[in-house]
């Protein structure tokens, strides 16, 4: 849970290339002459319609890369954005419009995470190479001289799960674990819902991307929607992504290096016991198992496990999410399995079209129908495996939805939308 739960600020997209273009700035000083990007397809798209922190909601790849390069803050990491100021942005847009600006599409490398940025300077040249992770630099070039090099062969993919014991990493263990443990150690759980309740807050209380929760708070006080349980979760769990893809200046608990995920299926559960009122244990505790089975789902993608052409946000953190629910409620460890195969058939095959604004929307409505599918564990009705991509087992119902990813939808979805965002010209 240590390992794949962390706090970032921004969108992970936007938050690479402002930290490339703060690691190649302190390697060339001097005037900016050009600034060319190249990354693989769900980078390049995913950073168009995503706010940037400290920018008043301001988009895009230039942007994103020009703010790193004023004032990112390179030894901040996943928090490169924390000290961009409004006279920040302000130069950043000035540098765009003095300097060029590249971005293309290569997905040639066959990773999943790859992004490379040159800065050009009238005095030196820095090229920096991101690959596998969102946050991790394998490359650095300055003036033809390499200080870092630590990049894997083309094709070789970073595999979390191969480090994995799937006889101990199990539902049945994990929910035992999050059971019984000594609550000294759900710090982590509880750092998580601090850090993302000011984030889904920020989405309620703002009128941030497309304002899904916003919107839902509001009928229910016009009365069209009832204030009830399952409400409650669907208000807090999408109030989050609302504000993060709107730009929100908060930093956030990511799962498995996405922060709307993370703020999914830690909020979703928390609402769940606040609206109960149970205790805070209750909640760290479901917390907890929702971000493991969040990590669960996710490894089970094997090389995809951060960056897959699917859209984890709906095939696993709204499930994770509505486990967490789940485990308040005192499904079985068999119960919870069930449900998860119920909703992964439910939202099998839905695409990854980068990140945005719509995520949140996109979420709400799997979560809806992770929900649905708890409640018909509950009276011990499921999806079978007669039914599509469905096993009876959790784990192997991952496997089949891995092949889809990898023989069906790998390298195929993110050019074809590459293609999209180039036909309607809105590449900035």
């Amino acid at each position: 849970m240590d390992k794949e739960a962390s706090p970032a600020l921004g969108c992970t997209e936007p938050m690479m290339f402002a930290l490339a273009g703060a690691i190649t700035r302190k390697h060339a000083p001097g005037k900016v002459l050009r600034v060319d990007m190249v990354g693989c397809g769900l980078m390049v798209t995913g950073v168009q319609a995503v706010g940037i922190p400290n920018t008043g909601g301001k988009t895009g790849a230039f942007l994103a890369s020009a703010v790193g390069i004023v004032n990112g803050d390179a030894e901040a990491c996943k928090e490169v954005l924390h000290n961009i100021r409004p006279e920040d942005v302000v130069a950043a847009e000035e540098l765009i419009q003095n300097a060029e600006f590249t971005l293309d599409m290569d997905n040639s490398t066959g990773k999943q995470v790859y992004f490379k940025l040159t800065l050009t300077t009238d005095e030196h040249v820095a090229t920096v190479i991101f690959e596998d992770e969102h946050h991790t630099w394998t490359y650095l070039e300055a003036d033809g001289k390499v200080l870092v090099d630590n990049r894997k062969p083309a094709g070789e993919m970073l595999i979390p799960a191969n480090d994995i014991d799937w006889d101990v990493f199990t539902i049945e263990n994990i929910y035992n674990w999050c059971k019984t443990a000594d609550i000294s150690e759900f710090g982590r759980a509880k750092e998580a819902v601090e850090m993302n309740t000011k984030v889904a807050t920020d989405g309620l209380e703002n009128p941030r991307g497309i304002q899904t929760a916003r919107i839902l708070r509001k009928n229910v006080e016009s009365g069209f929607v009832a204030e009830d349980e399952i409400t409650h979760v669907l208000m807090w769990g999408t109030a989050g992504p609302d504000a993060r893809m709107g730009g929100s200046d908060y930093p956030t608990m990511v799962s498995t290096a996405s922060g709307n995920q993370g703020l999914m299926v830690v909020m979703a559960p928390w609402a769940s016991a606040q609206y109960r009122k149970m205790s805070a244990e209750d909640g760290y505790r479901a917390v907890a198992f929702a971000l493991l089975m969040n990590t669960f789902m996710k490894y089970a993608s094997k090389e995809y496990v951060y960056m897959p052409p699917t859209c984890s946000c709906a095939t696993t953190a709204a499930p994770a999410a509505a486990a967490g629910v789940a485990f308040l409620h005192g499904l079985t460890p068999q119960q919870i399995n069930d449900m998860l195969c119920t909703a992964q058939v439910q939202m099998a095959g839905v695409v990854c079209d980068g990140a945005k604004p719509s995520c949140a929307t996109r979420m709400y409505v799997a979560l809806f129908g992770s929900l649905q599918a708890m409640m018909m564990a509950k009276e011990g009705i499921r999806a079978t495996n007669v039914e599509g991509f469905v096993h009876n087992d959790l784990k192997v119902t991952l496997e089949n939805l891995y092949r889809l990813q990898h023989d069906v939808l790998h390298n195929k979805v993110d050019a074809i939308l590459w293609d999209i965002v180039k036909e309607q010209k809105v590449i900035h």
